[in-house]
């Protein structure tokens, strides 16, 4: 996996600096918020991007935040490409557990929170609509850093859990994305919201043989422009 995204990053560095001594180019800082999306048949949930609920822990709800750089090169009339690198935390209710007590009663269902830490690379083609505006879709891929979830107090049959959280490890490292975007450009800043669609069943080995989890990512962007 890091030979894969080593060899990806040399690539586009590569056709950044190459492409820089041909066409101008505008480079932006981005800042976003995000919501993870289960497909279909998940037993995953949206959580909020900021909420407060007084049942839950913690109380205070804070969801999937992001930051990047991107790149606005011009290729044509009306078009221009859109290279990307992000760093996201995808936050996401999980399946629900059952709680039992010791005597192995149903005590009700506990859903976690999960937080998933990606690294993505893309490149979206964008077609200008009218004015500032502008249409893009483009190929990406999503690398996982780390995915975590919080557990309860208390599982199985009333056994104290050793830690509060627990690191997932049955989630691919690699996932092919599809970005969708819709962009407006102002001076200095551009506005953008996107939607970013998982290709591959997000599960691996036996659980992703017997299980599907495809998942979408829909942000949104708050770009600053860096470069003259």
């Amino acid at each position: 996996m890091t030979r894969q995204i080593t060899l990806l990053i040399i690539f586009t560095l590569s056709f950044f600096n190459l492409t820089a001594q041909e066409k101008p180019m505008e480079w932006y800082v981005n800042a976003s918020v995000n919501c993870y999306i289960p497909t279909a048949g998940s037993a995953k949930s949206v959580f909020p991007v900021l909420g407060y609920n007084k049942d839950t822990s913690p109380k205070l709800l804070i969801g999937g935040v992001g930051t990047s750089v991107s790149v606005i090169i011009p290729i044509g009339k009306g078009l221009h490409l859109k290279p990307y690198a992000n760093l996201q935390k995808l936050t996401y209710w999980d399946d629900p557990i059952d709680i039992r007590d010791g005597a192995g009663a149903y005590m009700g269902n506990f859903q976690s929170w999960s937080s998933d830490y990606t690294v993505g690379l893309g490149t979206l083609i964008h077609y200008d609509l009218v004015n500032r505006l502008s249409l893009g879709a483009g190929l990406g891929l999503q690398a996982m850093v780390v995915s975590i979830s919080r557990m309860p107090d208390t599982y199985g049959y009333g056994v104290p859990v050793e830690s509060s959280f627990v690191v997932n490890r049955y989630y691919k490292r690699l996932v092919p994305m599809v970005p969708l975007e819709i962009s407006y450009k102002l001076d200095r800043m551009s506005l953008n919201l996107r939607y970013d669609v998982g290709l591959l069943n997000k599960l691996k080995g036996n659980l992703g043989k017997s299980k599907s989890e495809k998942f979408g990512v829909l942000a949104l962007e708050v770009g600053f422009k860096i470069s003259r």
